[in-house]
């Protein structure tokens, strides 16, 4: 199988001592690096650590030696090692980070979280800093959310007061900060004290400033925080008592320091699709490797109709992830002040992919039944790690919130300001390198981001019997928003969830679609896909016609997004052949 196809579908990794052109994953050394460490080390050594909730210096002093967080995290403009921020180089490297370790792989992925605020600031002597430690292999944490006020960022009481001595004392704490133990800086969000009134310390100006935890007597109580996955990582809560700062060490104050904060959650936790896409993978070569090694009946049990069904759909759903995950990357590569799309796709990326990871391990966990229970297995840590990222590091009801604020400009229909949707990455039509965009990118003004037609994106496959039944739940949905009920949920704190995850739905299907005619998937396993899409969103459907509230004229409109999907024979069986790619495949971490 050539690109763009095979480049474009769940794939397992293996180490490769050599470069191989040819694919655009081993091409990259630092993937084939971070391979050989996870062949050498093993399944049973990262068991064991997992267990223990052991801290992983070997692999901090193998990427430090190597500089692998440098060579997909340094900016081009401050690298002394010729790097730049390469997003495609970035979401690979993350994708078979998972796939060996997502414990490990959450250093890289918080250290993203660290370092960009600081890269979105003022201040370039801090930016400088900030990379000449990564290049020396540091890596990084952000200080944000604190234990009773979580995701209410305006609730923050982390402050930074003047000492009257010409200097500033920083004190407050902090909660599930990813590297707190070994972080070189940590880019803190705070609120900038008037001394002159206690009263007003809820309405101080927001700031931030990098903390460098190993030059700082005032950094104590850091203390890790035992979570059900990712054990080997440390996930810790920490305090400042009077920690002595100065103004050269701020890089971000007022509007500025809030749009650091949210450009870099927005892309961060983008990103950890890519680790769900990983974990996934490695899950499902597992199950598939143990289902065809299992005898039932004289035959694999991968052959039994039940679970080659279920498998099928599990490797379909898992491909609908890397669809949208990479196309949605396009949008982010993109980027600029006139075309800000990419906000609403990053979001319902952060809703949307993590779950449909939790789906995945769901059919494939049904498969396998008590194997993947067992101990020494990564499926036992991916059933673990996977439903972590929507729960505790992706915030889905917040994604969707943020998704339905899109919903009147994304339904709008054909917008004369709208741009052409973006070339791809995968299939080599758009330039590979470093958006400075990103780095500069301010928050607000959704109701001005233009869309075109998302139905456009169906038309290059509008042959297939359950695309066109998707768009016709599209064009219900679309009718739907425009009704005097759709107005009402968007303005209902819990309707704008739903309504955000019907718009989510059809803002990931959009992109699958775009991404499965860009690289030329076979239509009958596009079918396969669809048919999956219009039994969800007939299921949201349901929800939304039972909506508190509805008037019958309300309820009749939501009831016309429940279709019946055609039966995709065809593709689930070109589904359930690639079943086989995933067998045998060592289980080296």
């Amino acid at each position: 199988m050539t690109l763009p196809f095979a480049a474009t579908l769940p794939r397992t990794f293996v180490a490769a001592s050599e470069e191989q052109p040819d694919d655009p994953y081993l091409a990259d050394p630092s993937i084939r690096k971070l391979l050989k460490f996870f062949a050498d080390k093993g399944l049973a050594a990262l068991k064991e650590e997992d267990r223990a909730e052991r801290w992983y210096d070997d692999w901090l002093v193998f990427q430090a030696a190597h500089r692998i967080y440098a060579s997909v995290l340094s900016p081009r403009e401050y690298s002394k090692l010729g790097h730049q921020l390469d997003l495609l180089k970035l979401t690979r490297l993350l994708e078979v980070f998972a796939y060996c370790s997502p414990g490990h792989g959450y250093s890289l992925q918080v250290s993203f979280l660290g370092l960009f605020p600081i890269l979105m600031g003022t201040n370039p002597d801090l930016k400088r800093e900030a990379v000449a430690a990564l290049e020396a292999g540091g890596v990084f944490a952000l200080g944000v959310s604190e234990k009773d006020h979580g995701s209410d960022l305006l609730g923050n009481t982390f402050t930074v007061r003047e000492s009257g001595q010409g200097h500033l004392l920083a004190t407050g704490g902090k909660y599930y900060i990813g590297n707190s133990n070994c972080a070189a800086m940590i880019s803190v969000l705070a609120r900038k004290a008037d001394p002159r009134s206690a009263e007003r310390a809820r309405r101080a100006p927001f700031m931030m400033f990098a903390l460098r935890p190993a030059k700082s007597p005032a950094y104590r109580n850091v203390r890790k925080i035992r979570t059900l996955g990712v054990r080997q990582a440390f996930v810790g809560e920490l305090q400042v008592a009077d920690h002595a700062c100065s103004e050269t060490d701020i890089f971000a104050e007022g509007r500025t320091a809030w749009d650091a904060v949210f450009g870099t959650v927005t892309l961060g936790k983008f990103f950890l699709g890519f680790g769900s896409i990983g974990i996934c993978a490695h899950a499902l070569a597992e199950a598939a490797t143990h289902l065809g090694a299992r005898m039932l009946y004289g035959k694999p049990a991968v052959a039994l109709p039940h679970l080659r069904t279920m498998m099928s759909q599990a490797l379909a759903r898992l491909a609908a992830m890397k669809l949208y995950a990479y196309r949605a990357l396009d949008y982010v590569q993109a980027a600029h002040a006139g075309d800000r799309r990419y906000l609403l796709y990053c979001a319902v990326q952060k809703a949307k992919v993590s779950t449909e990871g939790v789906k995945v391990m769901a059919l494939l966990s049904e498969c396998i039944g008590a194997k993947g229970f067992e101990s020494d297995t990564y499926f036992e840590t991916a059933l673990r790690d996977a439903q972590l990222i929507p729960g505790l590091e992706g915030s889905t009801h917040i994604n969707l919130g943020q998704a339905a604020q899109f919903v009147p400009r994304y339904f709008a229909g054909k917008d004369g300001h709208a741009v052409a949707p973006p070339a791809s990455l995968q299939t080599g039509q758009a330039r590979r390198g470093e958006n400075p965009y990103l780095m500069e990118a301010r928050t607000g003004g959704f109701n001005t981001i233009a869309f075109s037609d998302p139905l456009t994106a169906y038309r290059p496959l509008a042959s297939i019997p359950n695309v066109r039944h998707f768009v016709r739940q599209a064009k219900a949905f679309s009718l739907f928003v425009r009704h005097d009920a759709g107005a009402a949920m968007l303005a209902d704190a819990e309707g704008a969830l739903l309504m955000g995850r019907c718009a989510a739905a059809i803002a990931y299907a959009q992109l699958v679609a775009e991404h499965a005619a860009l690289t030329q998937v076979p239509r009958p396993m596009i079918d396969s896909v669809f048919e999956l899409f219009v039994n969800d969103l007939s299921g949201l459907a349901l929800t939304l016609a039972a909506f508190r509230g509805l008037d019958e004229r309300g309820r009749a409109a939501a009831r016309k997004l429940i279709v019946v999907p055609t039966a995709a024979t065809e593709g689930w069986d070109l589904w359930a052949d690639r079943l086989g790619e995933f067998a045998g495949v060592p289980n080296s971490g």
